[in-house]
């Protein structure tokens, strides 16, 4: 029961509500038989002050019908009044009434208990009183038990004593006993309620911890379309939302690992296969002249730069996926860095046919970067804006825009331009086959992708606008400091 969170919910449930229902219970009987007590002392003390008054008026009465002396036989006919007063009250108080004088000797009591006629009590201190009603507890040595004894000052005989009740403890709040089972009663309805919801409630919890399991041992065995129905708005709602969120990024994962694959399968095997067929055909004999000779051996060069260089790229692209790559930061001037790929490039230019306009700051801009990234990311960016310009004869343009905090700089070029179904796509690895523009100039499709990569470890951004017809535009911002 203990080995799955449901059983585990439900048993602290049941802790709690056991030990809540035992509280609760214990309480309310404390307090219950407290409120009770005092109600019944209360009560008592009342009762001794009435018939203490009764008692004054029974006496008052006897005195106005005899002036007579006292003698033997007129106190037997007093006593003969204030026993059954004391006995009726008794029986219906179901308390032990005394008259007992100043010292506490019993001068008279009620017939409803071991007789205590002649005795002097040990009565509690200063439980007789002659300004007004006592209330004590004690134990009562000569019966053996814990009694509540009430006084209150009166008038019998013609002489001042005091009426006393005495009640044993047990019987104060003795209407609490039978209300144990009654509240046990209850508290096994409610414990039992509290099971029902907590088995209620502990499926709702389980059953989307269950579904999130599932669908991760799915996901685990390759299932990758494995998803979580999201409910509500609580934390195992929120818990569903982020495993989609995560399923969603291992199936994107998966997609590009195993494109990847592909893809470098693909740039490995051309050049592969052409450096196998042309040295086989030099080792066959098949080229004999000396040009076909050197022609193949120029394509086995070619294809093996172009084989170095995917490796290359693909060397970098680990290294930066496992970041160790860590730029040197170190100030460089702007200015100097775009003078400098504009004298590199002008003999290209030249050659190719192609305008190039370099645009740098009007004043010397020195930034917080790595100038040889810098570089290999404006020559990267460079080298597409010219193959592409070249194929009409265009212009590329390298210009910087001082912002705020940040410069903007651009590689534009006005070639034929890029599908807008490819923009979104167009820093992916390997994005080329068969969509493109770089597909006809033999890229292995990384360039972007490194490019994206080095801006991002120099902390800034690149994007690409572009519009068929008429040119692209490669945008990398930099924070100036």
């Amino acid at each position: 029961m203990f080995k799955t969170l449901r059983g585990r919910v439900i048993a602290s449930y049941f802790i709690v509500v056991i030990i809540s229902l035992l509280l609760a219970s214990l309480f309310f009987l404390f307090f219950l038989s407290r409120y009770i007590r005092q109600r019944d002392s209360a009560e008592l003390l009342r009762q001794v002050s009435v018939i203490a008054q009764d008692i004054d008026k029974l006496a008052a009465s006897q005195l106005s019908q005899t002036q007579q002396p006292t003698t033997a036989q007129s106190q037997a006919t007093k006593r003969v009044g204030l026993l059954p007063l004391l006995n009726a009250e008794a029986q219906v108080q179901q308390v032990k009434f005394l008259v007992v004088g100043p010292a506490g000797r019993v001068i008279t009591e009620s017939s409803n208990a071991p007789t205590l006629a002649g005795r002097t009590l040990d009565l509690p201190a200063r439980i007789l009183s002659e300004t007004g009603p006592r209330i004590s507890q004690r134990y009562f040595k000569l019966l053996g038990k814990d009694y509540l004894f009430a006084t209150a000052p009166a008038t019998a005989q013609g002489r001042s004593v005091y009426l006393l009740a005495i009640k044993p403890v047990a019987q104060v709040g003795s209407a609490v006993a039978p209300l144990i089972g009654y509240v046990s009663l209850a508290g096994g309805i409610a414990l039992v309620l509290s099971m029902l919801l907590a088995l209620y409630f502990s499926g709702a919890l389980s059953k989307p911890i269950h579904e999130v399991t599932t669908a991760a041992r799915r996901l685990a065995d390759g299932d990758y379309s494995a998803e979580v129905p999201v409910r509500g708005s609580d934390e195992t709602a929120e818990l569903a939302r982020d495993f989609n969120w995560m399923a969603e990024r291992v199936r994107t994962a998966y997609e590009l690992q195993r494109n990847f694959v592909g893809d470098v399968s693909h740039e490995l095997r051309t050049p592969l296969t052409s450096i196998e067929g042309f040295t086989q055909a030099l080792l066959d004999g098949v080229t004999s002249s000396p040009e076909e000779q050197r022609r193949s051996l120029e394509i086995i060069n070619q294809e093996s730069k172009r084989l170095v260089r995917v490796l290359r790229d693909l060397l970098l692209l680990s290294q930066i996926d496992a970041g160790e790559i860590h730029p040197d930061i170190r100030q460089a001037d702007l200015v100097d860095v775009m003078r400098k790929l504009e004298s590199i490039y002008a003999a290209r230019a030249e050659e190719t046919g192609t305008g190039l306009r370099v645009e740098p700051p009007r004043r010397a801009l020195t930034l917080f970067t790595d100038p040889d990234r810098l570089e290999r990311v404006l020559t990267n960016l460079l080298d597409n804006a010219f193959k592409y310009a070249a194929t009409t004869g265009g212009t590329v343009v390298l210009s910087a825009a001082v912002q705020a905090d940040s410069v903007e700089i651009s590689v534009s070029d006005n070639g034929p331009g890029i599908p807008p179904e490819v923009l979104p796509h167009i820093f992916d690895r390997f994005y080329r086959v068969e969509k493109s523009r770089a597909q006809k100039h033999g890229g292995s499709g990384l360039g972007l992708s490194i490019c994206k990569e080095l801006v991002w470890t120099l902390g800034g951004t690149i994007k690409v606008s572009s519009q068929p017809g008429r040119g692209t535009t490669f945008s990398l911002t930099l924070p100036i400091t």
